[in-house]
């Protein structure tokens, strides 16, 4: 009787080694442990080291200041989750931000799948809202991605976080770049469009004016 219990305690220790083992091997999420310097993770290596030691300065003087937290993070690929997922869990394994007054943001961008995202702790969504960052991601952040320029496109969007939550707290960080907003150029374009399509009208207008008159300007026979 005593060799048959303790057969079966010996089973049940070994199989909840077994589960232990399992847990412990197996990473939470796949996602980018956090490093030494804590505000940048460039993983993907996307960033120059000018750009990774302005964003480590902004940081210090921005937590010190308001205890709100900027982080950047580039990735090779998701493993195989959505952004949403992979911003989510790598936003609260980092513990961006105060605790308290839950004031962190994350710029993530994944390299193979060509996506960005801005992920906002609770203390800041009334200043950075779901329409305030994708407009940034917009006008500040895509237009460089497209042309893979990643290091220019993820300074200037960390440019115009940091822009929000200096005015959203009144102070102003020393040495901090003012974001460059290429919304300008798309209303340019924009522009020009307009005025392309006015203009072919004209032209337009004007060969009916002398068709009517005998006169072709198409092909450039006159019947």
């Amino acid at each position: 009787m005593t060799s048959i219990l303790f057969n079966k305690k010996s089973k049940f220790i070994i199989l909840l080694v077994l589960i232990i083992m399992i847990f412990i091997s197996t990473p939470a999420y796949g996602i980018v442990s956090k490093t030494s310097e804590f505000y940048v993770n460039d993983s993907a290596n996307l960033l120059s080291s000018d750009t990774e030691n302005y964003i480590i300065n902004m940081n210090k003087a921005l937590e010190e200041k308001t205890g709100a937290q900027i982080v950047v993070v580039t990735v090779k690929n998701l493993e195989g989750m959505s952004i949403e997922e992979y911003a989510t869990e790598l936003f609260r394994e980092y513990g961006i931000g105060d605790k308290e007054k839950n004031n962190g943001v994350l710029l993530l961008c994944a390299l193979e799948e060509r996506q960005f995202r801005i992920e906002v702790g609770y203390g800041l969504e009334g200043v950075l809202t779901d329409g305030k960052t994708g407009r940034i991601q917009d006008e500040y952040i895509i237009p460089y991605l497209q042309s893979n320029n990643f290091n220019d496109g993820i300074r200037n969007g960390f440019n115009a976080v940091l822009k929000e939550v200096e005015n959203e707290y009144g102070i102003t960080i020393d040495g901090s770049e003012e974001g460059n907003n290429l919304g300008n150029s798309t209303n340019s374009r924009t522009i020009y469009s307009r005025t392309s399509y006015i203009v072919w009208i004209i032209i337009i207008l004007i060969m009916i004016f002398f068709a009517r008159r005998g006169i072709f300007f198409i092909g450039g026979f006159r019947w």
